[in-house]
């Protein structure tokens, strides 16, 4: 009897749990308008709800309101009237700004108004894992069904900027929404331009690879790699979206800070703002003209320099050589000279020889001979 009722109460444990998961997951969701528009209601049990007449924070878990949207042409997603898919700037991260509310999962489902504007408001730190809209179909894809991931790392309060709490903790769920195209494309046609719906939105769990606090996609600020100025963007990936980690302190409407872009486009506005679109166009094609003109210039003179080097360097290997012949042909000039002379002084010599033949030998008389 015992048995039978510990498995009773265990039954009634596990189908309570599975009741309030689905229950959960349901009621995190609320549509506004069938495959176009929905609510998405995301608890924080970490984050306490911040009463805004008061401006203090209360004791129990607040929630984030976010709502997807389709424009009216079906080609652009907008979370909260923002863009996300894609974006309005393919390098600048959709800044996330979302309502705040203390309301539960079976309070929001039963939520006959869905006006949240008199809500507190929240600045999101987020991750977020989007499909490249900027490229094209090929002929082995002729559907399109995008997903996005998105995980929240931070919150923290527009009016308090030094107020922010890291949204860390294994029991913060992530969303997840599914999209599907309206009809078959050709292919090489740009995903941008396909008309899509929302199929499927689901509030789950984190995923945990490793044993991470946070899930695997969680990644605290210090943690992300430095931006320095010879990165054009500062990119987390080298393709679209770019940016996964979106921290807002990172980025202005200029980009990630710290990159090349973010320097020469924030300068670029600086100049257009001081003088005009037109005189900064201008004032840039004559700085452009002056740069090239001196490298022009300064590739000109490098080439002639090259070619005088090359022009005294040939002059010198001649003269060499002529001074070499030269050398050469003194010398045998001169030795030419002394074989001849020596040829002419032995003909000479031989004539003389011959005109003038050596004396007879004459004895000399000896004393006994003078005697007698």
């Amino acid at each position: 009897m015992v048995t039978i009722t510990r498995l009773l109460w265990l039954s009634i444990h596990l189908l309570s749990h599975v009741y309030a998961q689905e229950e959960s997951t349901s009621g995190t969701m609320k549509w506004l308008e069938a495959e176009r528009s929905v609510l998405i209601h995301l608890p924080t049990p970490d984050l306490h709800f911040w009463n805004q007449r008061d401006r203090i924070a209360t004791h129990y878990p607040g929630a984030f309101i976010f709502n997807f949207t389709l424009t009216a042409d079906n080609l652009t997603l907008l979370l909260n009237d923002e863009p996300i898919l894609p974006r309005a700037h393919p390098h600048i991260p959709t800044p996330l700004r979302v309502h705040q509310t203390p309301e539960g999962a079976t309070y929001f489902a039963n939520r006959v108004c869905t006006n949240f504007s008199t809500a507190s408001m929240m600045d999101l730190d987020y991750y977020i894992s989007t499909p490249d809209p900027t490229s094209g179909t090929s002929i082995w894809n002729t559907k399109y069904n995008p997903r996005l991931q998105i995980n929240i790392l931070r919150a923290s309060i527009p009016s308090y900027p030094g107020y922010s709490t890291p949204l860390s903790s294994n029991s913060q769920q992530q969303i997840w929404l599914w999209l599907e195209d309206l009809s078959a494309h050709p292919p090489n046609t740009l995903y941008s331009n396909i008309p899509l719906r929302i199929r499927d939105v689901r509030v789950d769990r984190r995923w945990f690879w490793q044993k991470t606090q946070g899930g695997d996609n969680y990644k605290a600020p210090q943690s992300l790699k430095t931006c320095h100025i010879w990165s054009w963007l500062c990119a987390d990936i080298p393709n679209y979206p770019y940016y996964e980690y979106i921290y807002q302190m990172h980025f202005d409407q200029y980009g990630k800070k710290g990159s090349m872009r973010h320097f020469v486009t924030k300068r670029w506005a600086r100049l257009v703002g001081l003088i005009g679109l037109q005189q900064a166009i201008a004032l840039l094609a004559l700085c452009a003209n002056i740069v090239l003109s001196l490298v022009v210039y300064a590739l000109f003179r490098a080439i002639k320099n090259v070619i005088n080097m090359y022009r005294m360097r040939m002059q010198e290997v001649d003269e060499w050589v002529t001074d070499e012949e030269l050398e050469d042909s003194v010398y045998y000039k001169e030795v030419r000279k002394e074989k001849v002379a020596v040829e002419k002084g032995g003909e000479k010599i031989g004539l003389e020889e011959s005109l003038f033949p050596p004396p007879p030998y004459i004895q000399m008389k000896t004393e006994k001979t003078s005697s007698s």
